[in-house]
């Protein structure tokens, strides 16, 4: 990287301003690299060059640039008129995480753009603002999956208990992204609370990646109510549900699925015995080792390993 003082960012600076909009394209992707004040005024004003590959090579390099004016450039550039450039915009603003430019983009989220909309939405979620549940909430109302599924993305980072009766519409939501998003977003809640029927509810969905999703969730909460469910899940039309619902078992400690485990370690998909011997290993009882000991020449290395360790942990609780 090179600083504000030296030749090779004075040299740069008179590149982009070059007839030739490959140059000032180039020039932008160097300053990616540049640090100080000088560096990001200079891909801003990339943000308004004439030719859109240049604003879009701008906008990408912005990602390792700060401050309230690089966001603020980066939010008008979500309303460029080249698709590209715009996507560049919300990529980049994704990635910045300054509360103080809060109130900016939650006005954004009011935007009547829907691409605007749901950029803003996007680069809230990590910023974990109070303020923003309001907007969110609202964008759960959008005729746009983007935005509803954005807004949502909101929700789950503040772990909004007061949000679970607006989720609940979004849980049936038409659009499988949507419905996604929401078993993604119901990560905090609560053991017997209202949030557990949709997460269960969502094992059973038409779409197999929604059903993957509330799978992770459910493992990430270790639901003890999901465990009767999960076992019914290792029969799962995809093994990637199966492997997940193989993982969540494990955290769980649920010894109620040692046999459905048992019997994955005979799958034909090594990553699916590779979950199952870990979770064996997990739950540690000893009645699995009629499972894993016949297993332990398993031709996957990095599978065998796990049902050695998992044989030990069984051992050990005997």
């Amino acid at each position: 990287m090179f600083d504000t003082f030296d030749d090779d960012l004075d040299d740069v600076a008179l590149r982009c301003t070059d007839a030739d909009p490959g140059i000032r394209r180039v020039a932008m992707m160097e300053l990616a690299e540049a640090v100080g004040a000088r560096a990001s005024v200079l891909l801003l004003k990339g943000l308004g060059d004439s030719d859109p590959e240049v604003r879009s090579a701008a906008a990408k390099a912005l990602d390792e640039h700060d401050g309230p004016a690089v966001v603020e450039g980066l939010v008008r550039s979500l309303e460029d008129i080249d698709p590209e450039v715009r996507r560049a915009a919300a990529d980049t603003l994704a990635e910045k995480k300054e509360p103080s430019c809060g109130p900016l983009l939650i006005e954004r989220a009011e935007h009547p753009d829907p691409f605007v909309q749901a950029a803003a939405l996007r680069a809230l979620r990590e910023l974990v603002l109070p303020d923003a549940l309001s907007a969110a909430l609202r964008a759960l109302q959008s005729s746009v999956p983007e935005v509803r599924r954005e807004g949502i993305g909101v929700i789950g980072y503040l772990k909004a208990d007061n949000a679970l009766p607006a989720l609940m519409a979004t849980a049936s939501d038409p659009d499988e992204s949507v419905r996604r998003a929401t078993m993604a977003a119901l990560v905090f809640v609560r053991t017997g609370g209202p949030g557990v029927s949709m997460l269960l509810d969502g094992l059973r969905d038409a779409n197999w990646q929604v059903r993957e999703e509330a799978v992770v969730s459910i493992g990430k909460i270790r639901l003890p109510e999901a465990v009767d469910p999960l076992i019914a899940t290792m029969s799962d039309g995809f093994w990637q549900v199966r492997c997940k619902a193989a993982n969540a078992l494990g955290r769980i400690k649920a010894k109620a699925g040692v046999t459905v485990l048992g019997e994955a370690l005979g799958s034909e998909v090594s990553n699916l015995r590779k979950e199952a011997a870990a979770a064996l290993g997990e739950i540690a009882d000893p009645r699995a080792l009629k499972y894993l000991e016949p297993s332990a020449e398993d031709p996957d290395p990095d599978v065998r390993k796990l049902i050695r360790w998992a044989i030990g942990r069984c051992q050990a609780s005997v």
